[in-house]
């Protein structure tokens, strides 16, 4: 074997094997999305009032029997529920129904009872019973932005009535120049000294 020979097959042994396909580094694993043929699709075609109303009245309706379902899903689970209790815990389970119903009565009536109160104080302060009576439940929710945007438009209206009543309260205004058909009460008084004067002669 020549020398040449011999040193063509070391460089060989010591040159980088060619990357394969599938192990190539530094390779991102997820394919490249080709471009989308039509970049400006269609618009969807607008929907007339009676197709847009049809469309909400169905999806109401599928509202609806989701609601139904599981209110009689919830119904169910709480049968299997109850049948795996003991009668110790029935009755303690009854007791806390029960409770959780007499204290939400009572949050009702509580709630009622300061809002007719509360009604009450805004009706002396001139509000219209409407606006008295959500003025009422604003303040017992702690809403005082709803607050304030009805005191604000009873004031306005306040205002606008008693500058209505002040208008219609108030004197004629006379501005000295007449209606044109009266005669001036000097030029009145001023004739009459000169007939008179006429007359004497």
């Amino acid at each position: 074997m020549k020398r040449n020979d011999l040193l063509k097959m070391n460089l060989q042994f010591f040159a980088e094997p060619a990357p394969t396909p599938d192990a190539t580094p530094n390779q991102d694993p997820t394919p490249t999305q080709a471009p989308d043929p039509n970049p400006n699709p269609d618009p969807e075609p607008q929907l007339s009032v009676e197709e847009q109303l049809q469309r909400a009245l169905v999806e109401n309706e599928k509202l609806k029997r989701a609601q139904e379902k599981a209110a009689s899903d919830a119904a169910d689970w709480k049968k299997k529920y109850n049948a795996t209790l003991t009668d110790a815990q029935k009755a303690a389970q009854e007791k806390a129904e029960k409770e959780a119903e007499r204290q939400e009565q009572f949050d009702k009536l509580l709630k009622e009872n300061t809002v007719n109160k509360l009604s009450k104080n805004f009706l002396k302060l001139g509000y219209p019973e409407d606006k008295a009576e959500e003025a009422a439940n604003a303040q017992y929710e702690g809403d005082t932005e709803t607050l304030f945007r009805i005191q604000s438009e009873v004031q306005e209206s306040l205002i606008k009535q008693k500058e209505a009543e002040w208008l219609k309260s108030r004197p004629q205004v006379t501005t000295g120049a007449g209606d044109g058909n009266a005669e001036d009460p000097f030029l009145k008084g001023f004739n009459s000294v000169g007939t008179k004067y006429k007359t004497s002669k």
